[in-house]
């Protein structure tokens, strides 16, 4: 697990928000989700364009979604109201249908490591809800992004 912002070639910058606390004032832990979504909203937009009801890249509309099959988060320390956040996101491995990605959650002023994570989501068709095997584009543009070559677990 990699445990640097540095580390990182996507993040997105947050701040916790009265409605991500719990009764012990500090974010709860399902939250820690929903920051690891914004920074795979975040890291799609470094791909292509995204809109409310399509990616597009270039001019060439896709018709793929992905959906979160699998996630882990391990704890490192505690946020609170009006923390500033930075998100970070890699993608380790592209297998056939599969993207597996890791996160980090930095607070931005101390840049204390807060939660460490990974998921593992499956490239779809938006129209049938099947998978499909991660586009060409999209492995094209995460190598691009984490500058190397994706797992060969392609074939």
């Amino acid at each position: 697990m990699l445990e640097k912002i540095t580390n990182f070639f996507v993040t997105t910058e947050l701040t916790v928000r009265w409605r991500d606390l719990d009764a012990y004032n500090h974010v709860n832990n399902s939250v820690y989700l929903n920051f690891f979504e914004e920074a795979r909203i975040a890291y799609f937009y470094k791909i292509g364009k995204i809109t409310n009801t399509q990616i597009q890249f270039g001019d060439a509309n896709a018709a793929l979604a992905t959906t979160l099959v699998k996630t882990s988060v391990d704890f490192k320390a505690q946020a609170h109201l009006a923390d500033p956040l930075i998100i970070g996101i890699r993608y380790l491995a592209i297998r056939k249908i599969f993207m597996d990605a890791e996160y980090a959650v930095f607070n931005k002023d101390t840049g204390k490591l807060l939660a460490i994570g990974t998921s593992s989501q499956v490239a779809i068709d938006r129209h049938t809800f099947k998978p499909i095997r991660v586009p060409d584009f999209i492995i094209r543009g995460i190598e691009a992004i984490e500058q190397r070559k994706m797992s060969s677990d392609l074939e």
